[in-house]
């Protein structure tokens, strides 16, 4: 059973370098990307554990878009700061897909702490340019699910 989470992060991975190696080439993530990943998420989740696995899954990612959508309505009204975009919450749901409930949680809360310091860094100045928050999040991504499926970690 060891090896199946090794396999699971490779697939991961794949899916995911698109969306991360897109942005760096100056053009957009289409929307159909997200969609594979969110699919390939679903797909797993009927593997390993079936129906409830799919339906875990399913409110997985509709709970992270749900959390981040109000979460960065909420700060651009307050602080009119622009956190995440559109494609970076469609990215944060589709992980949660791969991650179910808990780990989608430990996603969120590792992305929004990390783009909440850069944040604060900006407004101090002592950040210039804006950072990559898809990498951000991808990065929170995989560390989630290597905590999640492999063996000691």
């Amino acid at each position: 059973m060891e090896a199946a989470g090794y396999f699971y992060l490779a697939f991961l991975i794949l899916v995911l370098l698109p969306v991360v190696v897109l942005p760096w080439e100056g053009q957009t993530t289409p929307d159909w990307l997200y969609l594979v990943l969110a699919g390939c998420g679903l797909a797993n989740a009927v593997v390993q554990g079936g129906i409830p696995a799919f339906l875990l899954s399913c409110a997985a990612g509709l709970g992270c878009l749900v959390v981040a959508g109000c979460t960065v309505t909420m700060l651009r009204l307050r602080t009119r700061a622009r956190i995440l975009t559109g494609g970076q919450i469609k990215l944060l749901s589709a992980g949660g897909t791969w991650l179910g409930v808990s780990g989608s949680l430990a996603m969120i809360a590792v992305a929004i702490f990390a783009l909440f310091l850069i944040a604060a860094f900006q407004r101090m100045g002592a950040v210039r340019r804006r950072p990559d928050a898809s990498a951000i999040v991808a990065v929170a991504i995989v560390s989630v699910a290597m905590q999640q499926n492999l063996p000691g970690m």
